[in-house]
């Protein structure tokens, strides 16, 4: 009797103790998960073929392996500075918050997105895509691009990853900036 009872016990254990992995997998994947890795004032240089790329600053990066689709979160905004091949400052970007999936090369962008290239040209959006792999910059939101001599509201754009041409999608307004001179 005893010997029954011990192993209906220990089946009873293994039986509770069983998860399927389906179970365990969506475990991981909750709609609020939780941050594996939390790094403060983070500061980031990121070098490709021993050159200088870029140098990211960032007040809080939330990183989360676990996600069928991993990402790095940055709820209290990011800077980043882009160098060329020479070392030398090529544009900067900051906004309010982004996300990073490295997987896939992409990053995401949102709220007071300011791009700024070395030819002066500002960019001011609410949301900002970056496909690395694509080597491009693009977004569906109202966007502004201040130069020297013009600026240029519309909704969306599109440049390459340097915000070297930058394209307004569906322009909607275009406005020439000059020196008045008074006589």
């Amino acid at each position: 009797m005893v010997k029954s009872i011990a192993a209906s016990v220990a089946m009873l254990f293994l039986w509770a103790c069983q998860n399927e992995v389906a179970e365990v997998k969506t475990f991981g994947e909750q709609e609020n998960p939780e941050p594996t890795e939390v790094q403060k004032n983070l500061t980031l240089t990121y070098s490709d073929s021993a050159f200088k790329r870029l140098d990211l600053f960032a007040k809080v990066a939330e990183n989360y392996p676990q996600l069928e689709e991993p990402e790095m979160r940055f709820p209290k905004g990011i800077k980043v500075e882009f160098f060329n091949a020479q070392g030398e400052p090529r544009s900067r970007l900051r906004a309010d918050r982004a996300i990073n999936y490295p997987r896939k090369k992409f990053w995401e962008a949102y709220g007071n997105v300011v791009i700024v290239n070395e030819a002066g040209e500002q960019l001011n959006t609410e949301e900002l895509f970056w496909d690395e792999k694509e080597h491009k910059l693009y977004s569906n939101a109202f966007t502004k691009i201040t130069s020297p001599d013009k600026v240029i509201m519309g909704e969306g754009f599109e440049s390459d990853e340097n915000f070297q041409n930058p394209v307004i999608t569906k322009v909607t307004g275009e406005i020439y900036l000059q020196d008045e001179q008074i006589p």
